[in-house]
């Protein structure tokens, strides 16, 4: 092989790992405490999750279609955003998709409101809500009676 052969193979493989390294990162989230959650998020319920499937949330630049995860929820409570939610949205990616049980299990969920659909990804507050501590199942109440400043 060359010198210029392998200087452009060498420079491609670098770029290569660059985009591969730029794409593993871009849901890296840091942990927030469930207050912060609260605030930033537009939605926050306590919800059972009862199933799921596969559905077509549009197309991207190129024309393919993207893909969501539909959660189909049953709202026992809503702390902040409407009332009328039946179903959760996510990426399928491991790297930003959020992964819900959907055992009929009981979870604390917040997220995005985005044309009248909740988003969630892995960044968001997302817990069981049997593994939540007794502060933490009181803290959405607090800061739903008493606002960010609880």
């Amino acid at each position: 092989m060359t010198l210029i052969m392998k200087s452009c193979f060498l420079s491609l493989t670098i770029l290569f790992l660059w985009q591969v390294a730029d794409g593993a990162e871009a849901c890296k989230c840091t942990p927030v405490k469930i207050q912060q959650a609260y605030c930033r998020s537009d939605v926050v319920i306590k919800a059972v999750v009862s199933g799921s499937q596969m559905v077509e949330a549009g197309n991207d630049t190129s024309g393919n279609a993207i893909k969501n995860i539909e959660y189909d929820i049953r709202v026992t409570e809503v702390y902040k955003g409407p009332r009328d939610i039946d179903a959760v949205y996510t990426s399928p990616s491991d790297s930003c998709g959020a992964t819900l049980d959907t055992g009929n299990k009981l979870y604390f969920i917040t997220g995005k409101l985005e044309d009248g659909k909740v988003l969630i990804s892995r960044c968001d507050f997302i817990e069981l809500w049997e593994d939540l501590s007794i502060g933490q199942k009181l803290k959405p109440f607090q800061c739903h009676t008493f606002g960010c400043g609880c």
